[in-house]
This record gives structure tokens, sequence and C-alpha cells, in this order.
């Protein structure tokens, strides 16, 4: 039993060591008990891989050296091309099961 518990402080000292980073308690000046902060996450920017300057955004070309790369599909473009793809998988399909038989 003692040793359960011995295992069972020192994983919870191990969750609290690595927790103490992502909370930020802040003592309030009128008492004890602690105000927590939450962290702020902020968006990283996306790095170019020809000039490695930082861009705001994928979905444009580069502003410093016009490298176009890599541009995500728009939603109507996906559903475009969802629609061709199971067309020509049906079509496909019939031809073997017609062929088989």
């Amino acid at each position: 039993m003692a040793k359960n518990k011995k295992i069972d402080q020192e994983k919870l000292k191990e969750f609290f060591e690595e927790t103490k980073d992502l909370t930020n308690d802040v003592q309030d000046d009128i008492g004890d008990k602690p105000k927590k902060v939450e962290p702020k996450l902020t968006p990283k920017p996306f790095q170019c891989p020809s000039c490695h300057k930082a861009l705001a955004s994928r979905k444009e070309p580069c502003k410093h050296c016009g490298y176009k790369g890599y541009i995500p599909m728009s939603d109507d473009q996906i559903k475009k091309t969802r629609f061709i793809l199971f067309i020509v998988i049906l079509a496909v399909a019939i031809v073997v099961y017609i062929l088989t038989r």
C-alpha cells in the first residue's frame, strides 16, 4: 500500500510540474485565492518554403518571392472533384461487373 501511495504521489508531482506552465496562477492582491489566467494561443505564421519568411496564410502566394506552391482548393472545387471521382469509380465498377458476369 505504501508503495502505491508513493507512486501516486510521484505521478501527481509530475502532473503538476507539467501543467504548471500551462496555467499561469496569479495571486490576487486581496486574498490568497489564485486567479487562473488562460494562456493566449496565438496562431503561428506559416513559413514560405522558398524564401523562409513568415506568411499570414497559405491560401495566397508569398508576398516576398511570389512562391505559389500549395494553395488549398475551395469548397466548391472539392465538391466538384468528389462528384467527378464518384462518377468515374461508379463507371469502372459497372464495367468490371459487366465483364466478370
